[in-house]
């Protein structure tokens, strides 16, 4: 159905608009009529602000094609049209849009119904327009840390899980790490769905005092530390160690947040004094690691806790959006809560960073590159950062290494040329071919190193002074990027002087595929 059969839609005032023209130009969110072909027919004051317009005339005259100007998805449109063909109206519509006048990417949710005349003869839409960025935006920012968090415990060895015991004692995970695999054979989804499933591998002779240890655990709201052994499906016989320490009860609930990891090779060597004093040491570095760590890992989420706040105790949140944000702070919480249970019970071996095996493939540098900025973007806005970033597709060859391990790679670096460098100044990005090798540039206009610090750079845990300061880390960073680095077969060089910022080398090789166009052209 074309525009022309709306030419005859009536105007505001045969519609009875001019009944509801106080309700309509004082809403506080965004309400709108438009023929179903995308042309805008009227748009109300909170809907032209939406827009950056600064009249509904100035709007309406530069709006001709909804669908097109307005989604970044045009498809999505034709599904809002297709759902108020079937149902009549819309509710809830979430989709990405321009700020029409500026072409900002926004979110917004709309609700719409089709009014239709005496005959049945569709006139126009009707509806309202919410933007929702912001409960959008912190959505968002709770996956990748939730993301995060999985990572870095899939670094650590074992099982790390979070259980919680009702006053029946009927039992429920809430987190269980991947390390359940290795250990047990089952998928951690397993485990959630049936709390009950390790039981079944226990050895029988440890089942008695198992569940000793753990009531008197439980009675006490006490730590447990346990080993015993479990028997697999092929037969195979493990030796774990379990520590667990009770966190803050939920309810009725008790929770209780431990590791279990495998003592098998500890167990079963002639040299158990000497495996217990490493494992003592290891213990211990690993607690001075994570404790170090927390900070990062607590100021994300402590970011989006409080701009989570501030949506559910600011009076023109929206009802509808008040449980979302309420169940943003719910989950929130829970992971503030669990990472500091975590970071609390385990730790990291310092010099000795485990690595699964690296899936090495052809990728595009600038990209990645492209990727991580994006993910740094808003830290090098508050530091005031003029960004020169000359790496663009098709600039230099594809290198070869691991997605994740280079994009891990590359924000460390350009996360430490943020932190580290002056308010205001320059960050740049310079790339370049050096016989079979890729050369990334990362320079900061920084206070610089001088030499001594320079011979000390790539030590862990040494920040070099830093941690007097303000800036947050851990000074682990760069000697886990030069270890991933070198595993893809490259390295990490740095240039430094005082006073005259830094520059930091990432080294990698050309793809093979790119090595062998070349010397096709050869």
């Amino acid at each position: 159905m074309s525009d022309s059969t709306y030419a005859h839609a009536p105007g505001p005032q045969q519609a009875g608009l001019s009944d509801f023209s106080t309700l309509f130009n004082f809403l506080p969110i965004g309400a709108y009529r438009s023929l179903p072909g995308g042309l805008q027919l009227r748009a109300n004051p909170a809907l032209v602000r939406l827009n950056g317009y600064d009249s509904e005339n100035e709007m309406l005259l530069a709006v001709h094609d909804i669908g097109r100007e307005w989604y970044v998805q045009p498809q999505r449109r034709e599904d809002f049209r297709e759902e108020l063909k079937r149902c009549g109206h819309v509710r809830g519509f979430v989709s990405e849009v321009y700020r029409h006048r500026t072409r900002e990417r926004i979110w917004i949710s709309e609700n719409a119904h089709v009014v239709h005349d005496a005959a049945g003869v569709v006139l126009f839409y009707e509806g309202t327009v919410e933007e929702i960025t912001d409960s959008v935006n912190a959505a968002m920012a709770l996956q990748r840390s939730e993301s995060h968090l999985r990572q870095i415990a899939h670094h650590v060895p074992g099982m790390v899980y979070r259980v919680h015991r009702a006053r029946s004692g009927v039992l429920r995970y809430s987190f269980v790490s991947d390390g359940v695999l290795d250990l047990y054979g089952i998928a951690a989804q397993a485990l959630m769905s049936d709390p009950l499933v390790l039981r079944r591998f226990r050895h029988p002779e440890d089942i008695e005092r198992l569940d000793h240890e753990v009531a008197q655990a439980y009675a006490s709201q006490g730590p447990i530390s346990v080993e015993y052994r479990i028997v697999l499906d092929d037969g195979r016989i493990k030796w774990l160690h379990t520590y667990s320490s009770a966190a803050a009860n939920e309810g009725d609930e008790q929770v209780r947040v431990g590791v279990a990891i495998d003592v098998t090779a500890r167990r079963d060597s002639d040299a158990l004094r000497g495996e217990r004093d490493r494992a003592e040491a290891a213990n211990r570095e690993m607690t001075q690691f994570l404790s170090r760590v927390s900070h990062e890992l607590r100021t994300p989420l402590n970011a989006i806790l409080g701009f989570s706040q501030l949506l559910d105790t600011d009076a023109a949140t929206p009802a509808q959006q008040r449980p979302w944000v309420h169940e943003i702070l719910l989950s929130g919480r829970h992971l503030l809560g669990l990472v500091t249970d975590i970071l609390d019970l385990t730790g990291a071996q310092s010099g000795r960073i485990w690595l699964k095996s690296l899936d090495l493939e052809d990728l595009d540098l600038a990209t990645a590159l492209a990727e991580c900025q994006t993910m740094l973007a808003q830290d090098a806005a508050v530091m005031q950062l003029l960004v020169h970033n000359t790496v663009v597709a098709g600039a230099v060859p594809r290198v070869r290494a691991d997605r994740r391990r280079l994009k891990q790679v590359l924000v460390n670096l350009l996360s430490n040329a943020i932190k580290y460098n002056c308010r205001g100044g320059v960050l740049s990005l310079v790339a370049r071919q050096r016989d079979a090798m890729i050369e990334l540039d990362v320079v900061d206009t920084g206070v610089g190193l001088d030499g001594a610090q320079l011979e000390r750079l790539f030590n862990p845990f040494d920040r070099l002074g830093a941690q007097r300061g303000t800036v947050p880390g851990t000074g682990l960073g760069l000697a886990l990027s030069r270890q991933l680095a070198q595993a893809m077969g490259g390295e990490i060089r740095v240039q430094s002087r005082p006073g005259l910022g830094s520059t930091f080398t990432l080294v990698l090789p050309v793809a093979a595929g790119e090595i062998a166009a070349n010397a096709a052209r050869i």
